[in-house]
């Protein structure tokens, strides 16, 4: 393996640890935000898949499943942070990955929604949007779609109407 080869492998492994490590950070962020007398944590994926090579299923799942403990409601969250937007838009995910989410929301009948951290820090946004996934068409949102979302990155989530805001 020539010297350039090596450098962009340890480069690419530096980098991608520097991603999961903000993934983390926003994820516990986010927990942060739902407060444990009115929220209970019900899952929390793992990414067990970091861990080795082999496919995890739960790992295609939200982030996070959480329940509304006065109504007893129960809905999925899945955290992403973004440094900055994408060519004018907030890619968000990929569309393999939205199609999974599509699926586990079907396929369990309950409300699903992204949360999502833009600028700043992982654990301290600049600016923070709680969108539903049937709202979130596609993987990358244009501002139009997106603004309409935002709330303020340092409240406490509460419960209105079936959804967090």
């Amino acid at each position: 393996m020539g010297l350039f080869r090596k450098l962009r492998t340890i480069l690419g492994i530096i980098f991608e640890n520097e991603s999961e490590q903000k993934g983390d950070d926003f994820e516990k962020y986010v927990v942060d935000l739902f407060d444990e007398k009115n929220f209970s944590i019900v899952q929390w994926t793992t990414d067990m898949a970091r861990k080795h090579t082999r496919f995890v299923e739960s790992d295609c799942g939200p982030d996070l499943v959480l329940r509304h403990r006065r109504t007893n409601e129960i809905f999925c969250v899945e955290c992403k942070f973004r440094s900055k937007l994408y060519k004018g838009k907030l890619q968000w995910s990929s569309p393999k990955q939205l199609g999974r989410y599509r699926t586990f929301a079907q396929d369990n009948l309950v409300p699903f929604f992204v949360v999502i951290g833009l600028g700043g820090k992982a654990r301290k946004p600049k600016r923070m949007f709680c969108i539903p996934l049937e709202e979130a068409k596609y993987h990358a949102l244009y501002p139009e779609m997106y603004k309409k979302f935002e709330r303020d990155p340092k409240k406490k989530f509460s419960w209105k109407k079936k959804m967090p805001e």
